[in-house]
């Protein structure tokens, strides 16, 4: 499917770029509008929210990141193929979120029907657990120990196939939330009972059996609770329909590309993989060959090029080759299953065709031109800036170390301060990571801020204050505000779904 990203995030975020296009500031060339900063105030780090004056602190650092970008610029980091390819695959994202927009969002519809039956769906919550194994064999040997007797409690509370908490084995929720966020869950349990079990069914990463604890609904509410339970459903139900529309539309362009993964290039591509996240004695296990025969005799994948040239999968009139995977993989870093050697490869396969979903995707979008809309360009830019500022910062700071006697020299200072629960000093060698953390930071923050002082007086930078003073009436400071990552999971590059100001500023002088 082509998720872009979440329906009700979309919506925010498009009418705000309609309505605070005015510019706040202006860094250099760049300028900083209203939206930029009350994108940051909604979406971006909890800390600048927490004092005095919430969107002067996010501005502040929003022109701290733009100034190190343009430095980045400067020093031509943007040339770079770990920032231009980052930068074109955001772009090619963006691209795609607008084929989503225009093909899937503006054909969804809602009958009065539709919106009564999701109000409903809203007001039922659910409390449900499941069992996790990674093989469906041992699935169905729980479920056969289900079946003779033994309790859903006792199996729930094993821990034998997972280290995970059992909080993190249920959720609470309403049932048309579940449909949304959990599709598979929604459709298994669709027809049980209170405290009825599920059978096995597969899931993206291994097998589940659920059952749901408790159902209940959420008493009548106020006329403005119920208009606002009303909006809240008409978005989620609008989200769910777009979902199926998606995956409608994502399948029927598989199909007429009739794409085809090429075994021998397949076989190369597992070798490939094996070599750089498994451990030898996997590699042997699973007889993953490390070489490949040629005519000059056995040579290892890793060190020659012809056998990254080796096609992996065609579709319609194009192809992409091992090394077009390399390069996709490496900026996406997906975690494969490893549980098994069958499991493995179907992992792998699976990436394989999400690669080719997201070429097709891309072409298509590119084709009709929605890399060019104003949109696109707009929010390419703020993720190339944030690009840079992430390769400037980093350039800036390469050479930042902590020496061995300026630490234990400052561990001589400190000492004092480090007192274990019997009330003694802790020694050098159990502080000394922590320490060093400590120090580190505080250095690359004095660098940081002699740098900007540099960056400030050779680069114009100048803001609206009474508009700035405007804004900052909207919102008063939070002492409680927490931490809240809006993540986009799906489309052609998972990310955050907004380019917002780095959490490393909260250290920041």
């Amino acid at each position: 499917m082509i998720p872009g990203l979440v329906l009700g995030l979309l919506l925010q975020l498009s009418s705000a770029s309609a309505r605070d296009t005015a510019t706040i500031a202006r860094v250099g060339g760049q300028r900083i509008t209203v939206g930029d900063v009350v994108e940051n105030y909604e979406f971006g780090p909890a800390f600048p929210r927490r004092g005095k004056d919430p969107f002067h602190r996010y501005l502040k650092f929003m022109t701290f990141e733009m100034l190190l970008a343009q430095e980045a610029k400067r020093l031509r980091l943007d040339t770079t193929l770990f920032v231009r390819e980052r930068v074109q695959a955001l772009e090619e994202d963006l691209a795609v979120d607008e084929l989503y927009k225009r093909e899937i969002l503006q054909k969804v519809s809602l009958s009065e029907g539709e919106i009564d039956t999701a109000v409903q769906m809203a007001r039922w919550n659910i409390r449900l657990r499941w069992i996790y194994r990674r093989e469906e064999d041992r699935a169905e040997e729980v479920e056969r120990r289900l079946r003779s007797g033994v309790s859903f409690d006792s199996l729930f509370l094993e821990s034998t196939d997972s280290m995970d908490a059992p909080g993190d084995r249920s959720l609470e929720t309403t049932v048309l939330k579940l449909r949304r966020d959990s599709p598979t869950f929604a459709d298994r349990i669709k027809g049980l009972r209170v405290l009825e079990v599920s059978d096995v069914f597969a899931g993206p990463d291994g097998f589940y059996i659920v059952r749901i604890d408790q159902l209940w609904q959420n008493p009548l509410q106020t006329e403005s609770g119920s208009a606002a339970l009303k909006e809240e459903a008409t978005v989620v139900m609008k989200t769910v329909k777009a979902d199926a529309l998606a995956g409608e539309y994502v399948k029927h362009t598989m199909l007429a590309a009739n794409p085809v993964i090429k075994a021998d290039g397949f076989n190369i591509l597992l070798a490939y993989i094996a070599e750089k996240g498994l451990s030898r004695e996997t590699r042997l296990t699973w007889e993953i060959p490390a070489t490949f025969m040629t005519e000059a005799g056995p040579m290892p994948i890793g060190t020659s090029g012809r056998f990254l040239k080796k096609t992996l999968a065609t579709y319609g009139s194009g192809s992409l080759t091992v090394r077009d995977y390399a390069r996709w993989y490496d900026i996406r870093q997906f975690q494969f299953n490893t549980s098994s050697l069958a499991a493995f490869n179907s992992s792998v396969k699976r990436s394989v065709w999400k690669m080719v979903q997201d070429r097709l995707l891309s072409r298509e979008a590119y084709e009709r031109g929605f890399n060019r809309l104003p949109t696109v360009s707009r929010d390419t830019e703020k993720w190339s800036t944030k690009l840079l500022y992430l390769a400037g910062r980093a350039s800036a700071l390469k050479s930042v170390s902590v020496s061995d006697s300026a630490l234990k020299a400052e561990y001589e200072r400190v000492k004092g301060r480090s007192i274990d629960a019997q009330g003694k000093i802790k020694s050098f060698d159990e502080v000394a990571g922590g320490l060093r953390i400590t120090m580190l930071r505080a250095e690359e923050d004095r660098v940081l801020f002699r740098m900007l002082q540099r960056l400030q007086r050779e680069t114009s930078v100048s803001i609206n204050e009474p508009l700035l003073d405007d804004l900052a009436t909207r919102a008063p400071s939070e002492r409680g505000a927490i931490d809240v990552v809006v993540y986009k999971p799906g489309g052609t590059f998972p990310r955050v779904a907004v380019p917002t100001i780095d959490q490393r500023w909260q250290s920041f002088p």
